[in-house]
């Protein structure tokens, strides 16, 4: 029916940025003024920084598409195919509730109210389904344009008739919810921790 319409912060890309640009630095600094030796000492502190950043406002995001919607928060993603949708709901960030539960998105928090108020009588957020195409991407992923793809291309289905009889074949089939831990950057973290902290105590 249209384009998958993805959605991440750019704000917490920037500050991603931010931060590795910073540790760059200070390993230069770093090796310039006490040597390489002391370089590596410091590589797993700011590795973590930067691992932690970009867990933290550069991963997450979410998918919007004709099959499902794709909600990577940090320490996992989670896949909710349309039969199991229900609706969303406006909070502190977005909730989408599924026959198996609430799952909040992590990248869309509901804009300020200093944000709101700029917003008023300009354009409406975009609520329409893309035509079909390459994905279109987002950086203003707020619980209000994230809330309005999800709801458009919910509506989107029911009106061309994709979506009838689904819940009860997702009941037939066991079609569920699942959920991804990010192993990987999990693991990660504790290994850069566990070395940071070895080298700071280490003297």
């Amino acid at each position: 029916m249209g384009a998958t319409q993805e959605f991440t912060s750019g704000y917490g890309r920037v500050l991603t940025l931010a931060g590795a640009a910073i540790g760059l630095v200070a390993l230069v600094s770093v090796t310039v003024q006490d040597g390489a030796g002391e370089a590596l000492r410091a590589l797993p502190l700011v590795g973590l920084v930067v691992v932690v950043l970009w867990a933290l406002f550069w991963r997450p995001g979410v998918e919007v598409s004709d099959g499902e919607v794709v909600v990577r928060n940090v320490l996992s993603t989670v896949h909710v195919p349309w039969p199991t949708y229900r609706e969303v709901v406006y909070g502190w960030s977005l909730v989408v509730r599924t026959s198996d539960g609430d799952v909040t998105v992590f990248a869309a928090p509901r804009a300020s109210a200093t944000a709101r108020r700029v917003r008023r009588g300009r354009a409406p957020l975009p609520g329409a389904v893309p035509a079909p195409g390459r994905p279109v991407r987002s950086l203003q992923a707020t619980a209000e344009s994230v809330g309005a793809a999800i709801e458009a291309r919910h509506d989107a289905l029911v009106a061309a008739g994709h979506l009838d009889g689904a819940q009860r074949v997702a009941v037939e089939q066991g079609l569920t919810t699942t959920r991804r831990v990010h192993v990987v950057t999990v693991g990660a973290v504790a290994v850069l921790a566990a070395a940071s902290v070895a080298v700071l105590t280490g003297g």
